[in-house]
């Protein structure tokens, strides 16, 4: 079992606020000079309107105020992504329950689903389709509300064993007059190989396959021998 930690792509590191902070100091200096100046070169018979300054005051401590908020918004955002990195690491080597309807079989494997089965439905199919979108194998349900799994051992419908590769679950319950119900939502279980980054996202990847860790809805010890 892969336990390792894919970190290729990091996400980058936002230092747009801080380097405000700089320019608004280096524009404040210059301003507080020109002020000096000013008000030290003034006709004391006519004295200078300090309108105008008072409100570029007001404007800067405004921005400053904004530079600050950002910054402390990204100093948030960086703990909230420290806190979800060692979450997702925790998963590895775990099984977990993701929502989602996607899994990858593996030779001489299985996949195993979960749908949760709505009240009230008289017939429920399990329709399962290869990566070019083709029906390979369908199952009947038990109609028992509630959720069931649904495991697949790579047979299809024509009783040949499919290839390895990415599998998609569509579920479709009908009533009693025949009249499709909303789609009951599907789960892939597994164990998590890996945590892999990308483009400032993060993902487990179970089964072989790229999954969000915020779709994870239920986490435990892994089965012997997984």
């Amino acid at each position: 079992m892969v336990t390792s930690v894919n970190t290729t792509t990091t996400p980058a590191t936002t230092t747009a606020a801080s380097n405000a902070g700089v320019s608004l100091a280096k524009n404040f200096d210059t301003f507080l000079k020109l002020l000096t100046t000013q008000l030290k070169n003034q006709d004391p018979t006519s004295p200078m309107d300090t309108k105008e300054f008072t409100n570029q005051l007001v404007q800067f401590s405004q921005v400053e105020q904004q530079i600050n908020q950002n910054k402390n918004l990204e100093k948030l955002i960086a703990l909230y992504e420290g806190q979800t990195t060692n979450t997702n690491i925790s998963y590895i080597g775990k099984e977990v329950v993701v929502e989602g309807n996607k899994a990858s079989l593996a030779t001489d494997g299985e996949i195993n689903w979960m749908t949760d089965i709505p009240a009230g439905a008289a017939v429920v199919k399990a329709n399962i389709y290869d990566s070019t979108g083709k029906l390979v194998a369908t199952q009947n349900l038990d109609r028992t509300a509630g959720r069931t799994t649904v495991a697949w051992d790579g047979t299809t419908d024509a009783g040949t064993i499919a290839k390895p590769g990415n599998y998609t679950l569509e579920v479709v319950a009908k009533d009693a007059n025949g009249k499709a119900m909303t789609s009951p939502k599907t789960y892939v279980t597994g164990v998590v190989d890996s945590v892999e980054f990308e483009d400032g996202g993060q993902y487990l990847v179970v089964n072989g396959v790229r999954m969000d860790g915020s779709d994870v809805v239920a986490v435990r010890k892994a089965p012997a021998g997984a």
